[in-house]
């Protein structure tokens, strides 16, 4: 079997080694290894149960502020950009409208020479 580059790649091996013992009584493993190793699990599980009963530190809750709060500013960077991105959109499309009706209008009341259609890079700009 190939050794794993995983740092903890040993530990979890062990772990899965102990799940599975604990797991599975059936299996063929010195009942004084397994009870040692049921209350290996109690014992740890107890702890993880006190710790979980402690009130956060501060470290810890200054972590969940920052995390929280860089979460919600990632948030606003990314709903500011959209919005960005969209209103550019309206005002380009906006401005293209706006060009188109006052070619339209220029058309309807006759301000615009026909050749002008003629030219291939007409723009219709009539503001000149």
């Amino acid at each position: 079997m190939k050794p794993s580059n995983h740092p903890l790649g040993g530990e979890e091996k062990l772990t899965r080694s102990v799940n599975r013992i604990l797991n599975h009584p059936a299996q063929d493993v010195d009942p004084k290894i397994r009870q040692g190793l049921q209350q290996a699990r109690e014992q740890a599980m107890a702890r993880f149960d006190q710790r979980i009963a402690q009130p956060a530190s501060l470290g810890e809750q200054l972590g969940l502020w920052v995390l929280r709060h860089t979460q919600a500013l990632r948030r606003s960077a990314l709903a500011l950009g959209f919005a960005m991105v969209a209103s550019t959109g309206v005002w380009l499309a906006e401005g293209l409208l706006m060009e188109e009706e006052a070619v339209d209008a220029a058309i309807l009341s006759h301000e615009l020479p026909l050749e002008a259609f003629m030219d291939p890079h007409f723009t219709g700009n009539l503001h000149d």
